[in-house]
């Protein structure tokens, strides 16, 4: 399962992650940004980023109330940033032991044990520079982009991964749990390297929620010992004040991923030799850590005072009671190249042949044109996630419509006033040869319905139909409102043709019913005329029948 998943039904694909992603880690399928897990660093900007909650981050906190309910062995190692959220460690101690688990103790207490292996490694100076490698996002940008400074990480692993191992050697029984200020952890007790020091991370934000509230709790007494633990950790540089001065390095350090990045671009050059750097992807050292800058709405500035009158002993070198090596590996991957044709066929179909075209605006999450041209061609971007040949494209098309529409199409400002009239309007109202900019609709379009619709402010799309030129043009009007900008659009459709075709159809059937009265009367005058010859006919057929048969009965007689 990848550290950072995608919630699908929440994204807007609004880019922001890709633009606040250092190392353009994300790649679009069917319209949805998926991290590649592979070059991730998981700095977690996209998770702070993200307006649509759409960033979700993998949680052991469900595996960890599973194991305490089964009455599991459970022991909590606590970072030392707890204080921006827990100003007491006595009382969060005493919410965790309340929860359930078996022991609370602090990470600074491994944080002591690198310092001194850093201490063994300046004093054996075999490094050229020496890079703490106890930000895993710094770490993970090392094996990832800049393989070839891998030598110069020191082969300690961080204060978490010793004080897990610290405590698995205390409590072989136990479930390791580290309390955290940072996403990056979750993958570092992921890595197969460390996998014997830390069995779950939770989150301080989520453990916050889970305890509710710590002021309930009693003050336990401090273990006299804690004092002499490095607690200074968190903030910028608090590594540097834990080591005792020595000769053999200079000391400097560097908060915020690009200014890590331009010292390792610095050192990749070979300009800065002789260094113990202390390097930090987040603003403010771990108080700026990501779960920690959504809890604190980025107050780190603020809550680096909690630790001004903070003291640490000046850590020497003495041997440590566990594993503290650790290997760095290349994970760098190697980036395909693309010709120049292959390159220029993508800024064409993205509108960008003409170099003119090519702003480097970075709306994409791109510095250049040309990168998100090879982001493409990498199968990581869309072409179509480009946002002024986007608007450029619609505004064409918007305009294309409009200009071709055969109905008549009239825009007003909050004035009433033509804001906009397309050449169909123009044309309609016989006003090709004027500007009509800025008139009041009434002097182009002197309609008393439109005038009564416009005093009223409808809400809603009105219909009605209004001859114009005494009657020789006929047109339907709808009067659409534009509540946002209080304003409204005209749509003119003529009804003329309409118009004449009906009042053409009116006069053909009042011919034909004339022409149909006519043939009916003609006939009705036919058969009158027949039934007078029938009945002519018919008397002298009588008259012959009735002599016939008196002639035929007085031959019988005689």
């Amino acid at each position: 399962m990848s550290l950072i998943t995608l919630v699908e039904y929440n994204c807007k694909s609004c880019l922001k992650c890709v633009r606040n992603c250092p190392t353009k880690s994300i790649r679009f399928e069917h319209n949805h940004p998926y991290i590649i897990e592979e070059e991730c660093i998981h700095c977690g900007n996209c998770y702070l980023c993200c307006p649509q909650s759409a960033k979700e981050i993998k949680n052991d906190l469900n595996d960890v109330k599973t194991w305490l309910k089964n009455k599991e062995e459970v022991v909590v190692s606590v970072a030392p940033s707890y204080q921006v959220i827990w100003p007491h460690f006595s009382k969060l101690k005493q919410g965790l032991l309340e929860l359930g688990f078996a022991a609370v103790e602090e990470t600074a207490q491994g944080a002591a044990v690198v310092s001194s292996e850093y201490m063994r490694l300046m004093e054996e100076k075999k490094m050229t520079n020496i890079i703490e490698t106890c930000c895993p996002v710094i770490v993970r940008l090392i094996e990832t982009k800049y393989p070839d400074l891998i030598p110069q990480l020191s082969p300690v692993a961080s204060p978490m991964i010793v004080h897990g191992r610290m405590l698995r050697k205390k409590y072989p029984n136990a479930k390791i749990v580290f309390l955290s200020p940072c996403i990056a952890k979750q993958h570092e007790v992921e890595d197969e390297r460390f996998h014997d020091a830390v069995d779950a991370v939770i989150s301080m934000p989520d453990m916050d929620a889970w305890i509710l509230d710590t002021d309930g709790f009693d003050v336990i007494e401090e273990d006299e010992s804690e004092e002499n633990i490095a607690r200074i950790y968190p903030i910028s540089g608090g590594i540097i004040k834990t080591l005792a001065k020595q000769q053999n390095y200079k000391t400097l350090a560097v908060e915020g991923l690009k200014r890590c990045e331009a010292l390792l671009d610095s050192i990749r050059n070979g300009h800065m030799k002789g260094y113990f750097f202390e390097m930090n992807n987040c603003q403010g050292g771990c108080l700026g850590g990501p779960y920690l800058y959504a809890y604190n709405n980025n107050e780190w500035l603020a809550q680096s005072r909690i630790f001004e009158n903070e003291t640490s002993p000046k850590i020497t070198y003495s041997p440590a009671e566990v594993e503290t090596e650790a290997e760095y590996r290349d994970f760098s991957k190697e980036q395909p190249k693309f010709t120049e044709m292959q390159i220029y066929e993508v800024l064409a179909s993205m509108g960008k042949a003409d170099r003119s075209k090519r702003l480097d605006c970075g709306a994409c999450g791109y510095d250049t044109c040309r990168a998100k041209a090879i982001a493409v061609l990498m199968g990581k971007s869309d072409p179509k996630h480009c946002l002024p040949y986007a608007l450029e494209n619609a505004e064409s098309i918007s305009n294309l419509i409009i200009k071709h529409s055969p109905n008549g199409i009239i825009v007003l400002d909050s004035n009433r006033k033509v804001k906009e009239i397309n050449p169909s309007a123009l044309r309609m109202l016989s006003l090709q040869n004027y500007s009509v900019k800025g008139f009041e609709i009434e002097a182009i379009l002197p309609s008393v319905q439109l005038k009564e619709i416009l005093a009223e402010g409808v809400e809603e799309v009105k219909y009605f139909v209004e001859e114009y030129f005494d009657g020789k043009r006929v047109y339907e009007h709808a009067v659409v409102p534009v509540k946002e900008e209080n304003a409204y659009v005209i749509i003119l459709m003529d009804l003329t043709q309409k118009k004449m075709q009906e009042e053409k159809m009116r006069e053909l059937r009042r011919e034909t019913i004339e022409s149909t009265q006519k043939v009916i009367d003609k006939q009705m005058r036919v058969v009158q005329e027949i039934a007078s010859l029938l009945g002519e006919t018919t008397a002298e057929t009588k008259v012959v029948l009735t002599k016939l048969n008196k002639a035929i009965e007085n031959e019988g007689i005689e």
